[in-house]
């Protein structure tokens, strides 16, 4: 293997686990949300809700460069 698909599969290993990291910070921030909205209201909802929504959008984004470097890693496998 030369070095620049090296470096893409380096990426792909790091971005994926930074992605299931999100995932489980998205999970937790959830979680939080449904035990701060039901069990013990405080009216701060709209902070957590904002964190979900920014992790789920940073998760999504790396999903997309996930896929784009898993194709161009098959490209240059192939050749």
């Amino acid at each position: 293997m030369d070095l620049e698909t090296m470096k893409i599969k380096n990426k792909i290993e790091d971005y994926s686990r930074f992605l299931v990291t999100l995932l489980i910070l998205s999970i937790y921030f959830y979680l939080g949300m449904i035990i701060n909205v039901f069990l013990s209201p405080t009216g701060k909802e709209s902070i957590l809700i904002g964190l979900l929504l920014v992790s789920l959008s940073i998760s999504g984004w790396f999903a997309l460069l996930l896929r784009k470097w898993q194709i161009q890693l098959n490209e240059q496998l192939e050749h």
